[in-house]
């Protein structure tokens, strides 16, 4: 089969989060499987010059948007047998970061026309345009109403939510302005919802197939608590809605070949597990000890990861127990500041490191003992998967694709790789933590559980594979 992906980011070349992940594996394992793949994201100014000077020019297109012929520049990208398309146009793109900008309506209404430019110019013609969250959700509609797309009509589409959370609500203006279609696609609701124009909540309507990051996520995103007012509409298309688990790039993160980490180890030979921890320990200027059990969190600090249950956790913990905690991540000014707060609280317990870094983030899930993921949503999450091949012990809420992938631990099954909360009266996240805890100090249950986690299959050909039935049931 011939598939377009569309996306407003890909790994390695723009990455914001795990939406660019998913488009950095999920090609190459459909590639493996001997399909025809191409990604077409924007080229973006920030994109490392090790991979834009390996780009080939390969034509300079127009495309009608806003009232006038627009031109851009197709440059050419090929790896793992896959072939890469970067959208280049400076106004848009050249930027400092890839969202939160005010025009981002309008430079992701370029980005969807161009998509729809190039996959008519195209010799032969795709079988399948898989789009990724509310930046190329237009493309369905656009697809099915203009005219200017009648040779390509055919095609099926596939609209993958990432996080609904983030649905590219703009005004009726933008709308007119950025897409120059009859204003009663708003009037009659076809784009409105709920008083604003809804670029996802329009791709849901038009797209063939749904699909989500997790089998849970799927369900949940039917109800109201975290339908996010699009429920009734996922509810009339629940039988075009399919939940299909995010994987992770097993050639990326593997502790056996990993050369961001100072000790490659496996699950048969973890003795390179405590090098790297006291690698951890060393460049955090806290105590190196192997006996104490090291936390620690990489993540966007947003109200959604549950910060908020860690302000209340974690000074208790450290405060009573004998732990040490090391934090990777950025976000919310507050949450920032209660981090740094509790590194001045604790000095010899806590480090925290506000912003990312990739090599640091390897050696924290390779050396680290207990990886917490406290969200009060998570459409797939893949910082437990990596956590876990890294023989990490993930403590998370039981939502999501954690419920899916986060098994608790028997102890007289001796199966399970982590430990799970849902934050009610019986089971608190404090509580699963101190379970946690208390495990630890049990050293043949806790290398139980750690290898449990390290043989777990977390690649992309599962989920690759599911992603190939879907296509072919549609065309």
């Amino acid at each position: 089969m011939k598939v377009i992906m569309a996306a407003a980011e890909c790994a390695p070349f723009a990455k914001a989060g795990g939406l660019a992940d998913v488009i950095g594996a999920l090609p190459k394992e459909l590639s493996r499987l001997g399909h025809d793949i191409t990604v077409i994201i924007p080229k973006y100014s920030l994109i490392s010059e090790q991979y834009a000077s390996k780009f080939i020019l390969k034509e300079s297109i127009e495309v009608h948007f806003k009232g006038r012929q627009l031109p851009f520049r197709l440059f050419e990208y090929k790896q793992a047998g896959v072939t890469y398309l970067f959208v280049e146009n400076d106004d848009y793109f050249k930027r400092e970061q890839i969202y939160g900008q005010k025009d981002d309506s309008e430079r992701y209404a370029f980005f969807n026309r161009s998509v729809l430019e190039i996959v008519q110019l195209q010799e032969q013609q795709a079988d399948v345009i898989h789009v990724h969250d509310w930046h190329t959700a237009m493309i369905p509609f656009l697809l099915k109403e203009d005219q200017r797309y009648a040779s390509i009509q055919a095609i099926k589409t596939v609209l993958t939510i990432h996080n609904l959370q983030f649905q590219g609500k703009f005004s009726k203006e933008k709308f007119l302005e950025n897409f120059e279609m009859n204003e009663r696609y708003y009037d009659e609701g076809i784009v409105e919802w709920r008083g604003s124009f809804n670029s996802l909540k329009t791709g849901i309507s038009y797209v063939d197939k749904i699909t989500t990051v997790s089998p849970t996520y799927r369900d949940e995103i039917l109800t109201d608590f975290y339908g996010e007012k699009l429920n009734s509409l996922l509810q009339e298309k629940q039988q075009d809605l399919v939940g299909i688990l995010n994987g992770i790039d097993t050639e990326v993160y593997n502790p056996a070949t990993d050369l961001a980490i100072v000790r490659e180890f496996d699950a048969m030979s973890m003795e390179g597990k405590q090098v790297n921890k006291r690698e951890i320990q060393s460049k955090a200027g806290l105590p190196e000890r192997g006996d104490v059990p090291l936390l620690t969190m990489i993540s966007r600090l947003a109200g959604q990861k549950g910060v908020d249950v860690l302000q209340e956790v974690l000074p208790n913990l450290l405060e009573k127990e004998d732990v040490q905690f090391a934090l990777l991540g950025s976000g919310e000014e507050k949450y920032e500041q209660f981090f740094q707060k509790l590194a001045a609280d604790f000095p010899d317990k806590v480090y925290i490191h506000i912003g990312f870094d990739e090599a640091f983030a390897h050696l924290l899930y390779a050396g680290a003992d207990i990886f917490l993921m406290p969200s009060h949503f998570e459409p797939c999450g893949l910082s437990q998967l990596i956590s876990m091949q890294y023989g990490t012990v993930p403590v998370a809420n039981r939502t999501g694709g954690l419920k899916d992938t986060v098994i608790e631990y028997d102890e007289n099954l001796k199966t399970g790789n982590g430990f799970l909360s849902d934050f009610s009266q019986d089971k608190p996240f404090d509580l699963a933590l101190q379970r946690c805890l208390d495990f630890y100090q049990q050293p043949k249950h806790w290398e139980t559980i750690k290898k449990n986690g390290m043989e777990g299959n977390y690649s992309w050909s599962r989920s690759a594979t599911e992603y190939a039935k879907l296509y072919e049931k549609l065309i």
